[in-house]
């Protein structure tokens, strides 16, 4: 075994084994661990034994400068002129040439020989978005054959968002995560035999105290023992000290560039002094392959060789690289090329040079698609300062450029930076400023941004200064502002403010043909509809406007239909339409952004407060199982943390609590009520009425004015029970009064008649007919939480009337129906209330089955059967009618239609008359019962 493979016996015959099967299956290996531990080591001494094989190998790389390079970590690989030559396709935006060159890409490397195609990646940590973005894809969408994505991954601290890149890879389940660890004390010895063969046993352990294992490091400590360095970069420093300053230097630009250098690269860092350049390689700290190029020793070891340079001393460096890279570069090159030549000279701190390569490098991203490199250079040309004091003709001003990086990054998913740059080009404008044709565009621009990060307060204020600037004549700017001061308010819940600049915004777009804003404005009307309960209208407006999201293909619009489109299926209480849109966006949305588009949050919390509603709790958690996805914004976690409320996991629900602060201090009511939703009910579980009760009031008196949307009902009803728990009648008063009016027309009747039952507990004479409204208001919209709530108050009203006989029966059958809800909920808290009531009523809640209840099962269709009654029960309630009605047509007591009606729905195993009236229709049960009647 070779020093290299050295204690990796079993990670080596792993790799080996997923090759030798790429004829037959396609794979993904991600290779990582702390610098030094061998994951280069491992992984060219696998590959160098199948060089010969037939296999291709595509070798690309990434260095601490390449984060910026527009697919770099891909150019050594697929070829420096990468991105270059052939006719520009036109797309619908600039998200679906990215996918569509990225697909591209990917099925490129699926087109190789028999053996299969290894494209190796290192050191990805480092790499650019667009080299992130491309094998994201390409691990989520492996051919069936003939490919391994190969990825190194040093494990130290990086940027947030590269670490939620690599968690979001490790649970992809087509990626074998190969972790490797330090070598064990028998694994070191093994290593320094072949490395120091005259070592003795105690010297060798003392080399590994040292180490600690790290092969690397023990490399180092074997070829200088007995020196007492003890950490690799010590090591690594003394070695660059034993030769020239030109050669140091030498060794530092291999750190510059995100791949191999050639040998001009390097005589251009040496100044041309071919000495230096030898002393490097001759020294061991530069590899040299005539053909590969050149590389450092170890990455670290560059690191640490720049490190050591002075300011000036690497602003000559890198002045001397951008003139070569400058001289060398080819018409046409690919917007890596051209990157590196804008990193060299911004590095270099040459303004003027970094104006003009700065947007050479974003509009060669953008001609690639590389949103966030693109964003980035046109954010680093806005923040240059020229030295010149003259308008430069050859690039866009300050406010343009700042306009176009905000645009890009925030699309990218990078909102807060784009919000960055923008404020520092906004800062030098005049507030009073009368030159809109630069400053509307970057105020538009940032008053979405505002939107995205819930600041709607400054959205509204951008849109307003923008309609300032603006001539009446320009309709389709105007249109742009319209709709901006739109969004904004409405996103502030303000829909009356916002319907007329929402219509007058649709109108001029349309007129014009901007369809994006004709998209967005029709989406804002559909809220406003949707809001004021005109459903058919705002359905109206979302399928047109879901239409030309398509046909532009914008993430954002595709996105946002989705999020109003869920909201409303919500509001009409139909889960599975709501279901439906999520299955059917999130696909889209998925090839366009590949990945989590941030909006997915709210259009998924939307599905979740749907499920919940349903009763379909354990779909809701599967919703918000994978937490590393999440925006961080708050709007899943918040509602989610309703649903861990409910089942009493109180913990899980304080944590995503602390997670959604951010809403209630933001200034859009809907995220303040929807955080107290879930903070009412937790004070409630803990003990304390008093503290939930004022929740409940200052949020209702804080949004009151400005909300009027059925998600106050949640708040409105446990604000009511705290009231009732404190006895306290005026604060009772006052949350019906404020939120009384914003219950929507779909839930009124079961709300209006939980206020009435609860009034009645409040006044200490709980009426158990007013609860049995209620419960029959909730299973009537097919919510049974609520629904089993009122039956166990209606327990409790009926256990209070002493006097009269048969109210400990008409108890029990109440308790037993709320509890098996609680049981098929897992509602804990609810459950054991239940349990505590009947424990002091002394009530048997056992089920038995009840006389003429036949138990065979219903031919083909594994049911119950049914007795004749329980057929003409069944037969009424799919018509709708009430218990009174049913007794009616039967001729007996509403009572007893009640007690045929608890029974049916018991044995068809259905916890509300729609859905046992639904199982009928399904299953074709209806009809028998017709002709059985």
């Amino acid at each position: 075994m070779t020093a290299a493979l050295v204690g990796r016996g079993a990670e080596a015959s792993l790799l080996e084994t997923v090759i030798a099967e790429l004829p037959n299956a396609s794979a993904a290996v991600l290779v990582r661990g702390e610098a030094g531990v061998g994951k280069t080591s491992l992984v060219q001494q696998v590959l160098q034994e199948r060089r010969e094989s037939g296999l291709r190998i595509l070798r690309g790389a990434c260095a601490p400068m390449s984060g910026a390079v527009a697919y770099g970590g891909l150019a050594a690989a697929l070829g420096r002129s990468f991105g270059k030559g052939g006719e520009t396709m036109v797309f619908p935006s600039a998200a679906a040439g990215r996918a569509q060159t990225i697909e591209e890409l990917s099925n490129a490397l699926d087109d190789g020989p028999p053996l299969g195609t290894v494209l190796l990646v290192e050191d990805v940590h480092w790499a650019d978005w667009s080299t992130l973005d491309f094998l994201t894809y390409s691990t989520r969408n492996l051919p069936e054959r003939r490919l391994l994505v190969l990825l190194t991954w040093r494990d130290e601290v990086t940027d947030p968002q590269r670490t939620a890149w690599l968690a979001e890879q490790l649970r992809n389940p087509s990626i074998t995560d190969l972790a490797l660890r330090r070598l064990t004390l028998e694994e070191t010895r093994l290593q320094l035999a072949g490395l120091r063969p005259d070592l003795t046993q105690d010297e060798a352990d003392a080399v590994f105290r040292r180490s600690a294992g790290n092969p690397y490091l023990t490399a180092e400590l074997a070829s200088t023992y007995p020196a007492a360095s003890i950490s690799l970069r010590q090591i690594l420093s003394a070695r660059l000290q034993a030769v020239s300053p030109a050669a140091r230097m030498v060794v530092a630009a291999t750190s510059t560039l995100p791949r191999a250098l050639s040998d001009d690269d390097l005589l251009a860092a040496a100044d041309g002094d071919i000495d230096a350049v030898r002393d490097a390689c001759d020294s061991g700290l530069v590899i040299r392959d005539p053909t590969g190029g050149a590389t450092a020793k170890h990455p670290v070891l560059a690191e640490v060789a720049y490190e050591q340079l002075l300011s000036e001393q690497r602003r000559r460096l890198h002045a001397k690289l951008a003139e070569h890279l400058e001289t060398g570069l080819l018409v046409g090159a690919g917007a890596a090329a051209v990157a590196e030549v804008a990193e060299q000279y911004h590095r270099a701190e040459d303004p003027d040079a970094t104006l003009t390569w700065s947007v050479k490098a974003a509009r060669a991203a953008e001609s690639r698609f590389a949103l966030a490199e693109a964003g980035h250079w046109y954010a680093v040309a806005s923040s240059v300062r020229p030295s010149s004091v003259t308008t430069r003709s050859d690039v866009p001003t300050r406010l343009v450029l700042a306009e176009a990086a905000a645009s890009l990054l925030g699309g990218a998913g990078q909102p807060d930076k784009a919000r960055e740059v923008l404020d520092q080009a906004l800062a030098d404008v005049p507030e009073q400023s009368v030159a809109g044709d630069d400053v509307v565009p970057a105020l538009l621009t940032r008053s979405w941004l505002g939107v995205v990060v819930g600041d709607t307060g400054s959205a509204l204020k951008d849109a307003e200064r923008a309609e300032q600037l603006i001539s009446p004549d320009d309709g389709l700017i105007r249109g742009k502002v319209l709709c901006a001061r739109a969004m904004a308010l409405v996103t502030a819940s303000r829909l009356d403010e916002a319907a007329a600049p929402a219509r007058a915004a649709f109108d001029l777009a349309d007129r014009g043909s901007d369809e994006r804003t004709t998209c967005r404005a029709a989406m804002i009307l559909s809220a406003i509809d949707s809001g004021r309960e005109r459903f058919d209208e705002a359905l109206g407006h979302l399928n047109a406007a879901l239409s030309i999201a398509r046909r532009i293909a914008q993430p954002e619009e595709i996105a946002l239909a989705g999020v109003n489109l869920t909201d409303l299926y919500w509001r009409l209480g139909d889960c599975d339409r709501a279901v439906e849109v999520v299955e059917l966006i999130r696909p889209e949305l998925r090839r366009l952004t590949l990945g989590r588009h941030w909006l997915e949050d709210l259009m998924e919390g939307n599905l979740i407060d749907a499920l919940f509603d349903a009763g379909r709790w354990d779909e809701a958690l599967t919703l918000g199982r994978d937490q590393a996805e999440w925006s961080g914004l708050g709007m899943i976690e918040n509602v989610l943390a309703q649903v861990h409320v409910a089942r009493g996991d109180l913990q899980t629900a304080l944590e995503l609590q602390q997670r959604s602060l951010r809403l209630s201090s933001g200034d859009q009511p809907m995220f303040q009520v929807g955080f107290a939703n879930v903070q009412v009910p937790l004070h409630l579980l803990e003990g304390r009425p008093r503290e939930a009760l004022a929740v409940a009031l200052s949020t209702a008196e804080q949004v009151a004015s400005r909300l009027n949307d059925p998600i106050c009902a949640p708040l409105l009803l446990a604000g009511l029970e705290a009231a009732v728990a404190v006895e306290a009648l005026e604060e009772f008063e006052r949350l019906v009064a404020l939120l009384g009016h914003a219950v929507s027309t779909v839930t009124a009747a079961a709300v209006t008649a939980t206020v009435e039952a609860e009034r009645s507990r409040l006044h200490r004479s709980p009426d158990a007919a007013l609860w049995l409204r209620a419960a029959r208001e909730w299973s009537r919209l097919s919510r049974p939480y609520p629904e089993a709530r009122a039956r166990l108050r209606a327990a409790e009203a009926f256990l209070a009337q002493r006097d009269r006989s048969g109210t400990r029966s008409r108890a029990t059958g109440e308790l037993k129906a709320a509890r098996r809800t609680a049981e098929l909920l897992g509602a804990r808290p609810l459950l054991a209330e239940i349990d505590e009531l009947a424990r002091i009523a002394r009530l048997d809640l056992a089920d038995s089955p009840g006389p003429g209840a036949r138990r065979s099962q219903h031919p083909g269709h594994g049911l119950p059967a049914l007795t004749d009654r329980e057929r003409q029960v069944l037969a009424l309630l799919t018509e709708g009618r009430t218990n009174r009605e049913i007794g009616e047509a039967l001729y007996m007591s509403p009572k007893t239609a009640s007690v045929h009606v608890t029974h049916l729905l018991e044995k068809l195993g259905v916890q509300t008359r729609v859905q046992a009236a639904a199982m009928a229709v399904r299953l074709g049960l209806d009809d028998q019962q017709t002709e059985s009647r």
